[in-house]
This record gives structure tokens, C-alpha cells and sequence, in this order.
């Protein structure tokens, strides 16, 4: 091993003179989890606020003092809602708006049934905690007013409602959660990718555009230590820039830890530990797929060209996990990036992992580097490899 760590060590050297390329994925990899952790938490804190928040928007109140009434029995501020709601509920300025019909207390006191419009736009998201609060005060509304009926008639309210029910959830705050920070795991997927990709394109087909693979192979190396150090270095860098990523979350995530949504941000060294034992074999699967990738790029581009196929499908797993939450079973352990995609969502849910989650994901992964790294000292003995440069 000690040419392969001569190799590795002036590979890594080279590679840190490129301050440009090193600032940048730093930079990046520091960067990434503070600002999408605080974005998040602000966004969550923001519907928090207005899930907590009694208060309600009504246009044409005065038509319904039974239902105004009501609202202020039971401590719900009311706002007056401009001539233009609607218009304004379009452009996303006003959450939700309860419109009530001019007939609606002429019809509430015939104990016929009285309207309202309740006017909101589903396709935001921020406006959801504002409609489901006019929802529940409109069905509490017509609860009373049920009951009031049937006991002014000598009914017992209990044969209206021949079942109570009791909600009861089982969900964990963390496992609530999950569906927010799903970006974690995914984040943590990506950063191996985006980290060792320069330097595993470099190290290959960054070689053979410069001329310089040549005089390197006529070193007294065998081409298996020569490979093995420059994927030694892209897996320094895969494994950098993912720990420096999910560290930046866990860092950001103990700003939170005295707020009310601490609950819900719950990402630090528990977290981090077994994250790092599902990144680190897999970055070293990257990292030498990346190399095998590129060793067919006869440019810098052309490989990146390549090389960025990978990670732009490897991008799409988090999203197919997040939008089908499939059922687990073992074999999907077996499936390089899915398993591990798996695995650090159970994480993210604070769900326990067996060894088997661990073990079976890391040894595919290695299994896949050792080939990976076998094919490309192989290639680096063909001619159409090593002397193929672009024309």
C-alpha cells in the first residue's frame, strides 16, 4: 500500500492548489445545511404561528351575528376582509376568507340551512394552517348549533352522533417531522456526489486531456496502487464535503433546541453517527464509479458530461421515496443509493436500525468500489484509453 499512499498523498497535494475549485465546494458543502435548516425552520415556525393563531377573516359579518356570535364566545379575534378578497387571496396576501351570504341569519333563524364561502387557494402551502382554523370553527359552529336544535325539540343529541371519536396518534413529533427534513437524507446523498466528483475527473479524464497519463503509467507504480491512490484522494473529498454538510445541520439544528419547534429539528450527534456510517461507504461507491465514469471521457467535459448523468439519477430517489413511501423490505437494502436513501430516512424518523441496515448497504457498496476500481486499472492497460485525446 505504501505507492498507493505516495499516489494518494501527491494527488491530494495537486488537488489543493486548486483554491477555485476547493473554495467553492467548501464554501458550498459549509453553507448548505445552516441556510436550508434556518429556511425550513422558518417555514415551519411560520405555520406554527398561524396554526396558533385564533383569529379569522370574514367579509360581510354583519350578515351572520349568530356565527360572529359564536366566534367571540369562544375568544377568536375576527378581521374584516377587504373589498377585493378574493383578488387579494389570489395574489397570496390573505391566507383564507369566510364570505357570508346576505340571507344567512334570515335562513339560520328558520333553522334551514345558511351558507358561507370559504375562499382560500390550496396551491400554497403557507396558507394551509389559516384554512383547516376557519374549518374547525365552522364545524364546531355547526356542531353547537345541531345540539341547540335537538334539545329545543326534546332530542338527545347522542342519536346524532352514534360514535365518538378519539384521534389518537401514534406518530412520534420526530416522525412527524421526517416529512420536513427529508432534504437531509437527501443532501446527504448528493454530497458525496458533488464532493469527489472534480478530483475523480481530474484524476482520469483530466489526465489524458493534458497529455500527462502517459509519463505517469511509466512510473515504477503498478497500475492498481496508481489507482487506488487517486481514489483514495476523490474519497477524501466525497467524505469531507458530506460530513462537513451534515455537520452543518447538526450544528444549525442546536440554534433550535430552545424553541418551540426544537421537536421538530431533532438532527445532532445521535443523528449524525449513523449517517456517517451509510455516507462513508457509499461516497467510496461514488467515488469510484465517478472514475470509471470518466475513464471513458476523453475531455475534462465529456466526462463531466458523464459523470453528471449519475447524479442527476441518484437525485431523483429521494423524490420517489418522499412521493410513494414505499414499503420496507430487505432486498431494498441491496439497492445501491435506495438502501442507503432508506436507512437515513428511518434515521430522520428516530426508528431503530439493526445491523442489517448498516452491514448490508456498506458491503454492496464496497463490493461495487472493489469492481469499480479493478475496471479501470484494466482500461488503464488499453491503448485506446490511455492515448485517446480529443481531436
Amino acid at each position: 500500500m505504501r505507492p498507493a499512499l505516495t499516489v494518494y498523498l501527491k494527488e491530494l497535494k495537486d488537488s489543493l492548489r486548486d483554491r477555485r475549485t476547493m473554495l467553492m465546494v467548501l464554501v458550498a458543502s459549509v453553507v448548505t445545511g445552516p441556510v436550508t435548516l434556518a429556511l425550513m425552520a422558518g417555514f415551519v415556525s411560520g405555520l406554527e404561528e398561524k396554526a396558533a393563531a385564533r383569529k379569522v377573516m370574514m367579509a360581510h359579518a354583519e350578515n351572520a351575528p349568530a356565527l360572529v356570535n359564536f366566534f367571540e364566545r369562544n375568544d377568536v379575534q375576527i378581521e374584516t376582509a377587504p373589498e377585493d378578497y378574493e383578488a387579494q387571496v389570489k395574489d397570496g396576501r390573505i391566507d383564507a376568507v369566510i364570505a357570508v351570504s346576505s340571507d344567512f341569519q334570515e335562513r339560520y333563524l328558520s333553522g334551514a340551512a345558511a351558507y358561507v364561502d370559504l375562499v382560500y387557494d390550496d396551491s400554497r402551502t403557507e396558507a394551509t394552517p389559516a384554512v383547516r382554523q376557519a374549518e374547525r370553527l365552522l364545524r364546531a359552529f355547526n356542531r353547537e348549533t345541531g345540539v341547540l336544535r335537538l334539545i329545543a325539540r326534546g332530542v338527545s343529541p347522542d342519536l346524532a352522533e352514534p360514535i365518538k371519536v378519539e384521534h389518537v396518534n401514534a406518530a412520534t413529533p420526530q416522525q412527524k417531522a421526517a416529512f420536513l427534513l427529508f432534504l437531509i437524507p437527501m443532501f446527504a446523498i448528493l454530497a458525496p456526489l458533488l464532493g469527489g466528483m472534480t478530483v475523480a475527473i481530474d484524476a482520469t479524464a483530466g489526465e489524458r486531456e493534458r497529455g500527462s497519463l502517459e509519463p505517469l503509467l511509466m512510473n515504477p507504480v503498478t497500475r492498481e496502487a496508481l489507482v487506488i491512490g487517486k481514489w483514495l484522494t476523490a474519497w477524501t473529498y466525497a467524505c469531507g464535503v458530506a460530513m462537513l454538510t451534515l455537520g452543518g445541520f447538526a450544528v444549525t439544528a442546536q440554534f433550535y433546541a430552545n424553541k418551540k419547534i426544537a421537536e421538530m429539528m431533532q438532527f445532532g450527534l445521535p443523528e449524525l453517527l449513523p449517517f456517517a456510517l451509510i455516507v462513508v461507504p457509499f461516497a467510496a461507491l461514488t467515488a469510484s464509479l465517478q472514475m470509471l465514469i470518466s475513464t471513458y471521457g476523453r475531455s475534462y467535459r465529456e466526462a463531466q458530461t458523464y459523470v453528471s448523468y449519475v447524479a442527476t439519477v441518484s437525485s431523483f430517489v429521494p423524490i420517489i421515496v418522499l412521493l410513494t413511501s414505499p414499503r420496507e423490505a430487505l432486498w431494498h437494502l441491496f439497492v445501491p443509493v435506495f438502501g442507503q436513501q432508506m436507512a437515513l430516512g428511518r434515521v430522520i424518523k428516530g426508528d431503530s436500525l439493526s445491523a442489517a441496515d448498516f452491514l448490508l448497504p456498506g458491503a454492496v457498496a464496497l463490493l461495487g468500489t472493489a469492481i469499480c476500481l479493478a475496471t479501470v486499472s484494466r482500461l488503464l492497460r488499453q491503448e485506446r484509453i490511455v492515448f485517446g485525446r480529443p481531436a
